[in-house]
């Protein structure tokens, strides 16, 4: 067995292992041809998200990959089109249409960048396909210079994969061994157990909203506590389920009253005023304030970011700041919400884990799910809202 080794700040998702694969019997392509460095330069999903080498997209027709120590970031281009990656964060990437989104990255232990193949492939308008089978998956990335389909390269290269992939199903054809639990759940389940640290925190925020109460009744039923960073407009229009978040022994931060964050980088004053008034509403309703703040979009983000000088500011108007380490984009699905969360608490790198999502259509329904495969270790795990008392966990300062 070949060990995948991660290098970097965001390493070792899983401890994932490839086989060696005989050149003679290759899986994963480009174009019309297979792409033989997969030994050092490997392909590899992580919860259903195929990563590859961004070195990849080098080799395809009108392509352009670039990277700058000055700017710290890596460019992949295609005509009139680029995609910007942030290679400090490891986290981040940026495009004309989309502006600054996450963007999950790792870096290889060659010092390759590996990115989510299918997310470049739609922006550029290149082919991404898969064809998984009981003898292993093939993949392939392609432009307009692909002649052949997958299919064909598959009976060339490696038929035994693809004989797997279209052989009818039997319940005599497969050994014993076979019938057993996918290996996928073994590791999972060895890895659960394997977790060093002793504490895991959700944040939710832009709540309360018709999504809350659906949340609050999941969180209830695995009995969890979380933090919610909730919007001036919330407070007004859901105010019971403002009481509700109190009294099931959730914290509750503030995340302002506009989310205005163009008007929040005109002057540190704006934020922390918007911050006021917001606790000024809550203790209407919960007769409490709070000191917890989250900014929208994160204390760096590209239209607001707080210095070192305006966090001096902030703290001396009784706020601290909390960011996250596991972000789970906006608008998830259930699927994308387990996939966002599950590999970065079992990797080897994970500590003190605080989520971030924003309270959605399937926020409660992803969240089900998340907290019923972590059921196992809720014993000596905590899961609680975060304290006053314990140090934030923020980017401020980081990119100064």
């Amino acid at each position: 067995m070949a060990v995948l080794i991660f290098g970097g700040t965001f390493a070792g998702v899983f401890s994932l292992r490839a086989v060696k694969k005989d050149n003679s019997s290759p899986s994963k392509f480009i174009n019309d041809e297979p792409w033989y460095d997969e030994e050092l330069f490997y392909w590899a999903q992580i919860a259903s998200v195929w990563f590859v080498p961004i070195t990849v997209f080098s080799k395809l027709d009108g392509v352009d990959v670039k990277s700058s120590s000055f700017y710290k970031n890596t460019v992949i281009s295609k005509g009139d089109k680029y995609f910007t990656i942030d290679n400090d964060t490891m986290m981040f990437a940026y495009t004309e249409e989309s502006g600054m989104f996450y963007f999950k990255t790792y870096m290889l232990r060659s010092g390759t960048i590996w990115v989510p193949a299918e997310r470049v492939c739609s922006y550029f308008g290149l082919g991404f396909e898969v064809l998984a089978s009981s003898a292993g998956t093939a993949v392939r990335i392609s432009d307009d210079k692909a002649q052949t389909s997958l299919e064909q390269l598959l009976a060339t290269y490696n038929p035994d994969l693809l004989a797997a992939a279209y052989a009818p199903e039997t319940t005599t054809a497969k050994p014993p061994a076979k019938t057993t639990a996918p290996e996928t759940e073994t590791t999972e389940e060895r890895d659960i157990e394997d977790i060093s640290y002793d504490r895991v925190r959700f944040t939710f925020e832009d709540c309360p909203n018709e999504y809350t109460r659906e949340l609050l009744d999941v969180l209830e039923k695995h009995n969890i506590r979380a933090t919610f960073f909730v919007t001036g407009g919330g407070i007004a229009a859901y105010p019971e389920l403002i009481s509700r978040m109190a009294a099931d022994g959730h914290s509750v931060g503030l995340h302002s009253m506009s989310l205005d964050e163009k008007f929040f980088a005109e002057d540190i004053r704006n934020f922390i005023n918007e911050l006021e008034e917001e606790n000024a509403l809550l203790d209407r309703v919960i007769k409490s304030r709070t000191r917890l703040v989250r900014a929208p979009n994160g204390s760096w983000s590209d239209k607001f970011h707080i210095l070192n000088t305006e966090y001096d500011e902030i703290k001396a108007a009784g706020f601290v700041v909390w960011d996250w380490n596991i972000y789970v984009p906006d608008e998830a699905d259930v699927a994308s919400i387990y996939e966002a969360i599950i590999p970065e608490l079992l990797s080897d790198t994970a500590e003190d884990p605080v989520i971030r999502l924003s309270v959605g259509e399937h926020t409660a329904a992803g969240i089900d799910e998340v907290l019923t495969y972590l059921a196992p270790i809720k014993g000596r795990v905590s899961f609680a809202g975060i304290t006053f008392s314990e140090p934030e966990l923020n980017f401020i300062g980081v990119y100064e």
